[in-house]
This record gives structure tokens, sequence and C-alpha cells, in this order.
């Protein structure tokens, strides 16, 4: 196979399928005789084109996709933020915020994540909430699970966020209590999507079609809740790796 195949081999997704093509910067071209000759009607130039070559060693493909495909809680009911410059961290295993700045909205067992932080930002469970009083302010203590890290003392003064995100369900404990690691819209359009495939495989395609609709129609519903314009292009194609 080429080299340099992040450059010269991409793929784009199409539903379930991938589909692959090749870079040129030449031209197709046959031997007559002794002469090399482009052919007509071939491609010249720059070019996508399927692949003129044998991939005996198989191919990788790399691109995104969820590390935790079921989590315990949906995305919307995950939504408790803090942001301030008054958090600091405590003794390996405890965040000591000012009650004014809303940490009081999240819970025993909340897992979050950190970010702004020097050394602390990361993923954490809370294991415990309580609250100390220093002079007249008094602070909201959360002691974090030490079986998963701990963190490095660290004083007030940089711009932390800490926000709720959903806790993880294992692939052995998926049940009907799961949610997908998506939010409304786009469940929704996963449901559509396995309506489609039900329907494909009993050979109705008319109604094939009708939940693919429905199922781009909610993916295009979830991109505008996004954004107040938007610019409608073309999907580039993706690097191989």
């Amino acid at each position: 196979m080429s080299f340099d195949t992040h450059k010269n081999w991409f793929y784009e997704l199409h539903g379930r399928f991938i589909h692959l093509w090749q870079w040129v910067e030449s031209a197709a071209t046959d031997t007559v005789g002794d002469y090399r000759v482009k052919l007509p009607a071939e491609y010249y130039g720059n070019h996508l084109i399927y692949p003129d070559e044998d991939i005996s060693d198989g191919l990788r493909i790399e691109y995104t996709a969820f590390y935790e495909p079921f989590v315990a809680e949906s995305l919307e009911d995950t939504s408790v933020r803090v942001s301030s410059s008054v958090i600091h961290f405590l003794a390996a295993d405890k965040i000591n915020i000012n009650t004014a700045t809303g940490f009081s909205s999240f819970a025993s067992g909340d897992k979050i994540r950190v970010i702004g932080s020097s050394s602390n930002d990361g993923d954490y469970t809370i294991s415990s909430i309580g609250s100390h009083t220093v002079g007249a302010t008094t602070y909201l203590l959360a002691q974090l699970d030490l079986s998963e890290s701990t963190i490095t003392t660290e004083a007030v003064g940089e711009s932390i966020t800490i926000y709720q995100i959903p806790k993880t369900v294992a692939d052995a404990s998926v049940d009907e209590s799961s949610h997908v690691n998506l939010n409304r819209m786009l469940s929704l359009a996963v449901v559509d999507f396995m309506k489609a495939q039900v329907k494909e495989a009993a050979g109705d395609l008319q109604g094939r079609e009708y939940f693919m609709r429905e199922f781009w129609k909610k993916i295009g519903d979830n991109e505008s809740n996004k954004r107040l314009q938007s610019i409608v292009f073309p999907i580039s194609p993706f690097a191989v790796k």
C-alpha cells in the first residue's frame, strides 16, 4: 500500500458504510506501443478515485467515537456547573469552594470534570459534600473518591470550571434504565435509524427511506439548535491513518 496514507487515502461515511478513496495528482494513462497516452473521458489532474491498489494487510481508519456509549443519566440531567477563581484544592482529595459560587447544586455520587486548573484537570467522583466556616464565610467541601485519583494542593487564583458529566455504565451492566450518550434529539434520531434498519431487513425499502428522512431531519434539527446561523456545504473526506 502507498506511503503517506494520511495524505493520499481518504474515506467518507455513508450511513453504516465507509467509502474509501485514493487521492491522485496525475492522469489516467495507458501504454500504446512504446508510448504512454492519456485515456479520454478518464481522470486527470487532482482527483479522488476508487483505490487502484490491493490492500493485503488490512486498513486502520481513525475517527471520532464515544468512549462511553451508555451512561446512567441523560445529558439534560447533568447540567450542574460552576466557574470561579476562588476554588482551591486541599489534602489530596478535597475541593474547597465559597458557597456563593453555587457549588451546593452538586451532590454525593456526581461525576465531575475540572478544567482550567494548573495541576488538577481531570474527571472525579464526589464521595461526599460537607461545609465549614471561616470567619463570616461558609465554604462547601467536596470530598472525592480516592480510589480513582488524588489531587494536588492548589491555592485560589486560577479561573477554574467544574461541571457535572454523566456517569458511565459498564457494558455488562447496560439495561433498560441506561441512556445512550446523546441528547434527546439525537436519541430520537437513533430510534429512527434503527427503524430504518428493521424496514430494510424486512425488504420494505419505502419504509426505510421514510425513517432515514426522519433520521436526517432530526440530525439537522439538532445542529440548527446549536447555532443561530449556519452554512450548508459538502462534507469533506476524512484522512486515513
